[in-house]
């Protein structure tokens, strides 16, 4: 009786299932990396993606924000105007002293400097008042002290006028300061926490020429 032997047979099959189940599971892990691969691509460029439009909504609202900041520097230098033309007003109404010198000091003033008080004790005048920096209260008080009555405005101070015994006298006709002994008594900063705006508060003393 002839006998065969299945066994290497049977082995060979088995090897033969053993690649095919190891080829399966390679290609499985090998599909399963490049559907990760894929995936954290896709999530990856959204990210990238939405960062950009985060940094260019906050790039916007900066320059929103700056925009905003402009606008309301601009009203309150406005309103410090506005306030100041008033009260140089309501000082030429109340004729605090004659319309020429007041009319001269609303001339000279800076844009960055407004009046908040003017007292008048005689001839001496204390005036407290707001700026912008210490820079503009300097330039104030220089302008102060520069304005003259010029030769033109000053016609009447080369006049006759009636002296003692009913002679006449003649006044210099020559140019004449409207204020002077200018000095500064106080000087500090202040913030305008509304509109975010630094400013100096001053107060200053001088003496007023009205009979010029």
């Amino acid at each position: 009786m002839i006998r065969i032997n299945l066994l290497p047979i049977r082995a060979a099959k088995k090897r033969e299932y053993v690649k095919q189940q190891l080829l399966l599971f390679v290609v499985l892990i090998i599909g399963t990396l490049v559907g990760l691969y894929l995936w954290y691509d896709m999530v990856e460029g959204e990210i990238t993606s939405k960062k950009k439009e985060i940094e260019q909504i906050k790039a916007d609202i900066a320059q929103y924000n700056q925009a905003i900041g402009q606008v309301e520097k601009y009203k309150k230098m406005q309103e410090m105007l506005t306030r100041k033309l008033q009260i140089i007003d309501s000082l030429e109404k109340g004729k605090t002293g004659p319309v020429r010198v007041l009319d001269r000091l609303s001339q000279i003033i800076p844009k960055q400097v407004w009046l908040i008080e003017w007292l008048e004790k005689g001839s001496m005048v204390q005036v407290t008042g707001e700026a912008l920096t210490m820079e503009d209260v300097g330039n104030f008080m220089r302008v102060l002290s520069t304005a003259e009555v010029s030769n033109v405005s000053a016609g009447k101070a080369g006049e006759e006028a009636a002296g003692a015994g009913g002679k006449k006298e003649k006044k210099p006709a020559g140019a004449k300061k409207y204020f002077t002994n200018i000095q500064l008594v106080s000087m500090e900063k202040a913030k305008e926490d509304k509109y975010n705006l630094n400013y100096v508060k001053f107060v200053l003393t001088m003496r007023v020429h009205y009979d010029i």
